[in-house]
């Protein structure tokens, strides 16, 4: 993938230490796993992003089942 862009950032000294050690134990620069983790962060975004609609979508149809079971509970005791 092609490297086009630049991202300067400011990082606490112990947050860069943090990450410079973990890049030697991977043997990766402090770059390269900065950038594995922007990515790793984006596919947790996306599936917390899928967890929610699917959570919003069982709340939606439940709602709608209490509503038509409270429709017809309603019509049995009409008559």
């Amino acid at each position: 993938m092609k490297k086009n862009s630049q991202l300067h950032i400011f990082l606490e000294t112990e947050l860069r230490e943090l990450l410079e050690k973990q890049a030697k134990e991977g043997g990766l620069s402090v770059s390269e796993l900065c950038r594995q983790k922007l990515r790793e962060n984006d596919k947790l975004d996306r599936v917390e992003f899928i967890l929610q609609q699917i959570q919003n979508s069982i709340l939606d149809n439940r709602g709608l089942y209490k509503s038509s079971s409270l429709n017809i509970r309603n019509k049995l005791d009409a008559h």
